[in-house]
């Protein structure tokens, strides 16, 4: 068979050792944050009850002026440590604890991985016996390229004084310290940038073990071998990470004041009174059922309102600005997303479900949590970054890949006959979808009563229109309203108002509360809503005593191509974009003026013409007299 071969060259492994890591290097890996991830599953695998991160950086020699950069990043916990064949077997792609779905971790890839993606040394102490005996081994990327294709047999080395003195209590019986060196690809350059851009990400992740206690993790800068305060302004010091809750129903978490105590969003109702907010949703997998559970949340209407009773914004708040534009606006802006949930810990924060341009977004929260058991259902990747079965339904539309004539059914049946991944998941995403969009009608309802950012142009064109009424009332042209109001208290009025828009329009009690206030208050004689309506009119009205109120259907597709267009317009709109809004708002005024003019065109009755005629020429004499200030003569 010829000579005999050696050496990684001129053997015939499948893989390359050396090649196989460094093309691993780059396996996927966010940032720095996700990365440190891994290592914070392996803590908490190992029972750890405090996880400790360091970050450590030295002064940059040759550097006109003095300036560090992080050179070393450490994870030190008190888990139960590991023994010699475990720690080995933990540096070893692909094996760690196998397929043990007990863990966070099950793929036996986190700890070389996570750690080769950010350095090119990782090394490793583990104890279970005093920090003076522990074990310690390491992977070197020099090395194996050089040829080494085996992790270095665990030696015992006690834990250096350094990270003993680092750590926040005395180095227990048992514990973990891992230590990238030779950082090459993290992200940031300092310390204090480094983890204080770490913070968010691991709070979300981490935010049901931080909640419920069952793990602390503090995340702490170093310079020149101690734990700092402060870096440089704006720096976080040394803390521990809170949560970082995307559905705002914790109560004590990182969000900015006031809701960094209190709850900033509410359970989203699903139709389950014994679980408010909570939808369980079964899934069969070889014979044995799974659930996966989905919670809903929404924004209180405090947090997009400053004028709800009883829930002042902060004094440093800025109510005439938008909500979004406030702190807590701009943070619930970076949790955007259906999360996904595996055995506690959030795999990823999935956009691909939201509206990107939308900035209504923000403001509902959904969390997907299913068992480790579904990972191949879900599509979960080796890095637990995502799961991709799933965020592939986010844009899925059975009625595009149907057959002709074929039924949802008969589709499903065919799926299932393909072994198409997605047949167990997709009712889920429909429901989902479905979900999503009662959450977003709800979310237009809450800021009926809103001023803020455009509170002179509402209150103007009430104002103006409230003039009218007053105007033809004088010169004596009676409506509905007035003959109602004529017989009503101020007590019925507002009853009858806080009504109308509860139960028929279906505004919650706050917002009603403040529109009704508002009306009696300045007198107003008119009101514009929006809200979801069973009907062909893109506009119905409502004749109460003392208030004519229209209600703009936003089931009609004129809503979406002229009244969003027109107001739901972002607070950091660019001219080219406020520019292509009117055109659409021109455009779509056009096609309502043609529809009008073909329902004319189509009615075959020369006298009922005659009528829609003279009802057109009278709604042009009132649309003159609304319009025009009154101050001039007619």
């Amino acid at each position: 068979m010829g000579d005999s071969v050696s050496g990684e060259g001129n053997n015939y492994r499948i893989v390359s050792p050396s090649l196989t890591v460094k093309a691993m290097r780059d396996s996927g890996y966010k940032n720095t944050a996700y990365a440190l991830a891994e290592l914070i599953d392996n803590s908490i695998d190992a029972e750890a009850t405090l996880v400790q991160v360091f970050a450590c950086e030295s002064p940059i020699e040759g550097a006109a002026q003095t300036r560090y950069r992080v050179d070393k990043i450490a994870v030190l916990d008190n888990g139960k440590g590991m023994d010699s064949e475990l720690l080995r077997r933990a540096l070893k792609y692909g094996d760690g604890l196998g397929d043990d779905r007990s863990r966070i971790g099950r793929f036996g890839m986190g700890l070389p991985n996570s750690s080769m993606s950010q350095c090119t040394k990782v090394e490793v102490w583990s104890w279970k016996n005093g920090a003076a005996n522990a074990l310690y081994t390491y992977l070197d990327l020099d090395e194996i390229t050089k040829g080494r294709d085996e992790v270095p047999d665990p030696v015992p080395r006690r834990v250096p004084e350094y990270w003993d003195d680092l750590s926040e209590v005395p180095l227990g019986t048992s514990g973990t310290l891992v230590v990238w060196t030779n950082l090459d690809r993290v992200k940031w350059h300092s310390a204090g940038a480094t983890l204080r851009n770490t913070a968010e990400l691991i709070g979300r992740v981490y935010r049901h073990y931080l909640n419920d206690g069952s793990v602390d993790i503090k995340m702490a800068p170093v310079r020149d071998g101690k734990v700092i305060e402060k870096v440089n302004e704006g720096d976080n010091g040394a803390y521990y990470a809170e949560p970082n809750d995307p559905l705002y129903l914790m109560e004590k978490t990182g969000t900015p004041a006031p809701f960094n105590s209190t709850p900033m969003f509410e359970p989203f109702p699903m139709g389950n009174e014994a679980e408010p907010g909570v939808y369980r949703y079964p899934i069969t997998v070889d014979g044995t059922q799974h659930t996966v559970t989905v919670r809903a949340s929404i924004a209180r209407p405090e947090a997009r309102r400053s004028d709800v009773s009883g829930h002042p914004w902060p004094d440093d708040a800025n109510p005439n600005r938008a909500p979004g534009d406030q702190k807590w606006g701009k943070h619930a802006r970076r949790n955007v997303g259906v999360s996904l949930v595996r055995k506690g810990r959030e795999l990823d924060l999935d956009t691909s479900w939201a509206i990107g341009y939308d900035p209504v977004e923000r403001w509902w929260g959904v969390e997907v949590d299913f068992p480790p058991e579904l990972d191949e259902v879900f599509g979960v990747t080796n890095n637990k970054q995502t799961a991709v079965v799933f965020s592939s339904l986010a844009d899925f539309d059975w009625s595009a890949e149907q057959d002709p004539d074929e039924t949802p059914k008969q589709f499903k049946d065919r799926l299932r006959e393909l072994g198409d991944p997605r047949l167990p998941l997709i009712d889920l995403a429909q429901y989902l979808k479905g979900l999503l969009g009662k959450m977003r009608k709800k979310l237009k309802q809450q800021t009926l009563g809103d001023r803020k950012g455009k509170k002179r142009y509402d209150q103007d064109v009430t104002s103006k229109a409230t003039d009218a009424v007053k105007r033809r009332q004088e010169d004596g042209y009676t409506g509905t309203t007035d003959l109602l109001a004529e017989e009503a208290t101020d007590a019925d009025k507002r009853q009858e108002q806080l009504t109308a828009l509860t139960e028929r329009h279906h505004v919650d009690e706050d917002t009603a509360q403040t529109l009704v206030d508002e009306a009696l208050e300045n007198d107003w004689r008119v009101r514009w809503i929006s809200s979801p309506q069973d009907s062909s009119a893109f506009f119905n009205i409502d004749l109460l005593a003392g208030m004519l109120q229209v209600s703009f259907n936003t089931e009609h597709p004129l809503h979406s191509k002229l009244m969003a267009v027109l107001e739901d317009v972002p607070e950091d709109a660019s001219d080219a974009e406020l520019r292509q809004r009117l055109a659409r708002a021109t455009e779509t005024f056009k096609l309502l003026i043609f529809s009008w003019a073909r329902m004319e065109d189509e009615i075959p009755s020369k006298k009922a013409r005659r009528v829609i005629a003279d009802a057109r020429s009278d709604w042009g004499r009132y649309a003159r007299e609304f319009i025009e200030d009154g101050s001039e003569e007619e």
